[in-house]
Formats: C-alpha cells, sequence, structure tokens
C-alpha cells in the first residue's frame, strides 16, 4: 500500500509539472491516451475493526473528578452489571470492574450507584424515583430500571429524549438497534439497552435440547435443520409427539416419565410471540404507534402453541412459572424451553452433552428467527433532573463501547460458548440466537397499554385456544390505552 502511494503521489507530481510547463498533449500520438484515475481507484480501503478495538466517537473529556450515580435495581446481578468494588475473580465481573476503571481514567469521573427495590419491590421503586425527580434533586445521572415497570415513568414525561444527549451514538453496535428504532414516538426516544448491561442477554429465550436423546433416537442434526430453517413449530410438534416413554410404568403422564419437551404455559410461551416475529403495532402517517395486528395469523399461533402444549402427548408443560429443569438435567426430555441464565447455573453440571437451538419459526416462508429477551432486562434512561446531561451521555456511551469490547465477549464467549456450551456447533447457534434478538415497542409498554404481549401466556395457562374471543375482550381497551400513551409522550416538550 505504501509503495502504490508513493507511486500515485509521484504521478500526481508530475502531471501537475506537465501542466505547469504548458505540456501540449495533442502532439502526441492518436494512439496515446492519458489515463484518468477516478476518487475510487485511490481512495483507501476502509478500515474493518474488530469487536476489541472497535473505535467509539467520543472526543476527549475531562469532567475533574464528578461524581457519575446511576440507579438500579436491588437484585445482587443487576448492581453488579453497573458497578463493582472489587475483581472477584469472575470473569464477567471482573470485566465489568476494569470496565469502569478504564471510563473512570478516561474521562476523570468516579462512577457509583443508589440500590434501589427487587423485582417485588419495584411498584415502591418507582414511586421513590417519581418523588426524587418531581423534587428536582438531582439525585441520579442515570437510571437502570426494570424494563417490565420503568416505561410507565416515560408517560409522565420524567425522561429525557436521548436523541438529543450529547455524546450518545445509539447508531453504534453497543446499542440495540431494535429499541432504538422502535421506541421513537413523535421523534423521541427514552429508553436504550445493549451491551452496557448483561441482563440483555441473560434473559435470552432459548431451546436446550439433550444431546444424548437425540442420538440414541436417531434424530437429525437438530444444528443442520436450524441453519437449512426447517426448524418450524411443527418440525418440532412432531419431534415431541415421537418421544414420550412411560419410563415407571405406571400408565400416569407424571414428573417421572421421559418427554419430547418440559415447558411452562406462562414464561416459557412468551417467547413464541419474538420468536415468530409478531408486530401488533404498525406506523400511521405520522410515524406514530397505532394497534395494528393480523388475527388469522395471531389466530394460527395460539392453535400451533396450544397443540404442542396441550394436545401432544410429548409435551409436559406446566400452568405457572416453574420449568423442571433438573428433570431435563436427568435425561427426562429431548427438549426444554429456558432463558441463557439459567443455561448458566442449572445445566453446567449435566453430565449428558446438550446443545441451544432458537425457538423456531411458525414455518419455511418466515425470513428470519426471533429471539425473546424477557422483561427481566434493563433499560438505561436519564431523568429530566439531571444536572450534567454532557456527563451523563459521555458516560453511557464509554460505557457500552467498552462493554462492547470486553464484557459481552467475557459473558457470551467464555461463559457461554467456552465454559458453559460443550461444542463448536452450539458456540455457532449462540450467535445466531444473539443476532436474532427482537425488542419491540408493544413488548416493552406492555404494561403501560393493557397487556397486548401477553396474549399466550394468558391463553395457554388456561388451556385455551379461543384466541378470537379473547381478543375482541380486550382489543378495546388495549387500543384505547396505546392512543393515551402515544398522546402523553407526543405532548411533551
Amino acid at each position: 500500500m505504501k509503495k502504490h502511494t508513493a507511486y500515485l503521489l509521484a504521478l500526481l507530481i508530475c502531471m501537475s509539472a506537465m501542466s505547469a510547463c504548458g505540456s501540449d498533449t495533442s502532439t502526441e500520438s492518436d494512439n496515446t491516451t492519458t489515463p484518468e484515475t477516478s476518487a475510487e481507484e485511490i481512495a483507501a480501503p476502509e478500515t474493518e475493526y474488530s469487536r476489541e478495538n472497535h473505535p467509539d466517537t467520543l472526543p476527549e473529556l475531562d469532567f475533574q473528578g464528578t461524581d457519575m450515580i446511576v440507579h438500579v435495581r436491588g437484585e445482587s446481578d443487576n448492581q453488579k452489571e453497573i458497578y463493582m468494588e472489587e475483581m472477584t475473580g469472575d470473569p464477567v465481573y471482573d470485566a465489568v470492574y476494569e470496565r469502569n476503571q478504564m471510563v473512570e481514567e478516561r474521562l476523570n469521573v468516579s462512577l457509583g450507584i443508589v440500590v434501589g427495590g427487587a423485582w417485588d419491590q419495584y411498584d415502591q421503586t418507582i414511586g421513590e424515583i417519581r418523588a426524587s425527580i418531581a423534587a428536582a434533586d438531582g439525585a441520579y445521572d442515570a437510571i437502570s430500571g426494570w424494563s417490565a415497570r420503568i416505561p410507565s415513568l416515560s408517560l409522565e414525561g420524567l425522561f429525557l429524549d436521548l436523541n438529543i444527549i450529547p455524546h450518545l451514538d445509539l447508531e453504534q453496535p453497543w446499542w440495540n438497534q431494535s429499541v432504538t428504532e422502535e421506541l421513537q414516538i413523535a421523534e423521541k426516544l427514552h429508553f436504550a439497552t445493549g451491551d452496557i448491561v448483561i441482563s440483555h442477554l441473560k434473559p435470552m429465550s432459548v431451546y436446550a435440547f439433550n444431546q444424548k436423546i437425540a442420538a440414541d433416537t436417531g434424530i437429525e442434526n437438530l444444528y443442520t435443520v436450524v441453519n437449512e430453517h426447517r426448524w418450524t413449530i411443527d418440525y418440532v410438534n412432531t419431534l415431541v409427539a415421537d418421544q414420550y416413554v412411560d419410563l415407571n410404568g405406571d400408565g400416569a403422564r407424571d414428573a417421572e416419565d421421559r418427554y419430547g419437551l418440559i415447558c411452562s404455559s406462562v414464561n416459557d410461551a412468551d417467547g413464541y410471540m419474538q420468536g415468530f416475529r409478531v408486530s401488533m403495532v404498525s406506523r400511521d402517517a405520522n410515524d406514530l404507534p397505532v394497534l395494528e395486528i393480523d388475527a388469522e395469523r395471531m389466530s394460527t399461533i395460539v392453535d400451533k402453541v396450544y397443540n404442542l402444549m396441550w394436545a401432544n402427548a410429548g409435551c409436559y408443560a406446566t400452568t405457572d412459572d416453574s420449568t423442571d429443569m433438573k428433570a431435563f438435567a436427568s435425561n427426562h426430555s429431548l427438549f426444554v424451553t429456558t432463558r441463557i441464565g439459567d443455561v448458566m447455573w442449572q445445566l453446567a453440571d449435566m453430565e449428558s452433552d446438550y446443545g441451544l437451538l432458537p425457538y423456531p419459526l411458525l414455518d419455511e416462508s418466515q425470513s428470519e428467527y426471533g429471539t425473546r429477551v424477557q422483561d427481566s432486562m434493563n433499560l438505561l434512561c436519564i431523568p429530566i433532573d439531571a444536572q450534567n446531561t454532557e456527563l451523563s451521555g459521555a458516560v453511557l456511551e464509554a460505557l457500552a463501547a467498552q462493554s462492547y469490547r470486553t464484557v459481552t465477549p467475557s459473558f457470551f464467549d467464555i461463559a457461554l460458548k467456552n465454559r458453559y456450551s460443550r461444542d463448536e456447533e452450539t458456540a455457532q447457534m449462540m450467535d445466531l440466537i444473539k443476532d436474532s434478538v427482537l425488542i419491540n415497542f408493544e413488548s416493552l409498554y406492555n404494561e403501560s397499554i393493557g397487556y397486548p404481549w401477553t396474549v399466550l401466556r394468558s391463553l395457554m395457562p388456561q388451556k385455551s385456544n379461543n384466541f378470537a374471543s379473547y381478543w375482541a375482550g380486550c382489543e378495546n381497551g388495549i387500543k384505547t390505552r396505546l392512543e393515551e400513551a402515544v398522546r402523553l409522550i407526543q405532548e411533551q416538550k
């Protein structure tokens, strides 16, 4: 490249000299032409960055030791994904500690947290956050809030528009793009998430499968099925039906038998909504969210999930949030539907090898897989009484960028793809699962707009597939609440 550049420079100098001396190329032979070099031909190739050295757009900044305070949820993991006091030997949280040290040194800030309530006390925490902002005491420079509850406060005008926060570059790969696109309302964006929080990764919904049972029963390579786009709910339904065995010989279907699938009809049912890439909200001429569903497709979805959970003898579904991971780990099921966090701590000691797969497609016409991130994840926002938005934006951007470079690889590559997964194909499947994450407007604002996203978790525990009746009873209420939510945000300054 250096030689090529030097040659081009020499050529340009010679051409300039010829021009200055009044050279007349018209006296040259008719067969001689002056080559023209386009800008594209002489331009240097674009630099390709790896994850580890991907640059951010932050300028040199010095906040002179200012405190940066983030409000976090009360659970230990939610605190540690933002702040670690010291190294502990855990590769993921040590990466968080080192990330914070680098950001503090780079920006000359001091990072700290205020701890709120855990999930079962978060309604009280919502009240405390509301009171703090109303008092304009500037207690928090940013909030890492529970995604199931924190969106309600944005309807009250308590958060700043992230689009105008200095130094936030929401088009960078460390910010989840489905959030930054789906949550734009009236050109305002109140939340962001991504590599900055591990809770963006732990709640990813997956199918785990027992490789021993798959091999013993002659099942084809399921990774190949996924890669060939044949991994559909109908395919799953057929596999599951063939797996039931009355292991204890008592003639009754119970937890001691072997199944094709063990699942919860509540939490695990939610995963099919993103898995099938359901959309319940479209945009009007003013780019504002409006309720619009494909009732026929939704009815088909309800029927297929119902048939898998309740009409298939090979499925053992519970009517609550519990999923029997121990039964799966002890070779009592081919599949279990769960989340990455549960895989990490409940299957780490499983003797039989297991693999991980995305939730299935509705059918082969569906263009891509979809992955649900359960609403236990955290969303980042900035309260309207934040004292220094330049500080808030710069620190969040720096934390997110450094998390992308070091924390996510520690969690995803080391903890999941190497420490907890058993083979290279599972590691590759984890990439597909993460790349398929879908976080849409109606799933995050679900509780604020009348619970449209909980169709399956409402119907499945009741062992009902009557979508038409269910939707007729709630559609108008959801539509009204959605319109009200949009109006409240639209009217904010």
